[in-house]
C-alpha cells in the first residue's frame, strides 16, 4: 500500500512536470508569435508612415510649384503692364521732345 501510494505520488508529480513544462513551452511559443505579430505591425506603420510621408512630400511639391506658376503668370503681367507703361512714357517723352524742338 506505502508502494502504491508512492508510485501514485511519483507518477503525479511526473505528471505535474510534464504540464510545467508544456506549460513553458506554450507560453514561449505564445511570446515568439506575439513578437513575431509586433514586429509585422511595426514594419505594417512604418510602411503606412512612409507613404503617407512621400503623399505629403507629392501634395506640397505639387502646391509649391502650382504657386510658383501663379507668381511666375502674376509678375509676367506685372512686368507687361510696366513694359507698356515704359513705352507709352517714352512716346510722351519723345512728343514732349519734338514739341519743345519744333515748337
Amino acid at each position: 500500500m506505502i508502494l502504491e501510494s508512492l508510485r501514485k505520488i511519483k507518477q503525479a508529480e511526473e505528471e505535474a512536470e510534464q504540464k510545467t513544462e508544456n506549460a513553458r513551452q506554450e507560453a514561449a511559443q505564445l511570446v515568439e508569435e506575439a513578437k513575431k505579430e509586433a514586429e509585422r505591425l511595426l514594419a505594417d506603420r512604418v510602411s503606412d508612415a512612409r507613404a503617407e510621408a512621400e503623399k505629403m512630400r507629392e501634395e506640397a511639391a505639387e502646391k509649391a510649384g502650382k504657386e510658383c506658376r501663379e507668381l511666375a503668370d502674376e509678375w509676367q503681367k506685372e512686368t507687361a503692364e510696366l513694359t507698356q507703361g515704359a513705352h507709352e512714357n517714352l512716346e510722351k517723352a519723345r512728343d514732349f521732345i519734338l514739341h519743345a524742338l519744333l515748337g
